[in-house]
């Protein structure tokens, strides 16, 4: 199984363009790709590139982006399948916050920038299997700051 996960921030003047491509080549192999971008006004360009090149491989590309501010959010998934049974998919979307789930965290008593600091959080949520525990702390601590810095 072969993972490519992203987790981009873009803040003003930020500009990021960022991808991966997997090719599989072998009956039986999968692969996944997630990306997770929120801009505030930076440009974030992610791309995706899914290659199967026998039968029997399976593929998923996610990518996802939440636009904060004036920014460039643009997802390009690609999918190439070259012979008949390569199961591939892929999503994309880009958007802002629904104006609806701010509303419905502050009827439960979050202020507007808790509100949208838990949806933003809840965003940026990626498990990623087989990370350590170490690392996984270190990343969340990193989310946890640059929230901060987006609010």
């Amino acid at each position: 199984v072969a993972r490519f996960n992203s987790i981009l921030v873009a803040s003003k003047g930020s500009y990021l363009d960022v991808g991966s491509r997997i090719i599989l080549n072998a009956p039986g192999t999968r692969a996944e790709i997630i990306s997770r971008g929120i801009t505030y006004g930076g440009t974030i360009i992610a791309r995706g590139d899914l290659v199967g090149k026998v039968a029997g491989i399976k593929a998923h590309l996610e990518c996802k982006g939440l636009i904060l501010n004036n920014g460039l959010m643009k997802a390009i998934p690609e999918l190439s399948g070259f012979v008949p049974g390569v199961e591939m998919s892929h999503e994309a979307a880009v958007g802002k916050i629904d104006q609806r789930e701010i509303e419905y965290l502050m009827a439960r008593g979050l202020d507007e920038e808790e509100a949208i600091s838990t949806i933003v959080r809840g965003f940026l949520n990626v498990n990623i299997e087989g990370l350590p525990p170490g690392l996984q702390e270190k990343l969340d601590k990193t989310i946890s700051e640059t929230q901060k810095d987006m609010m």
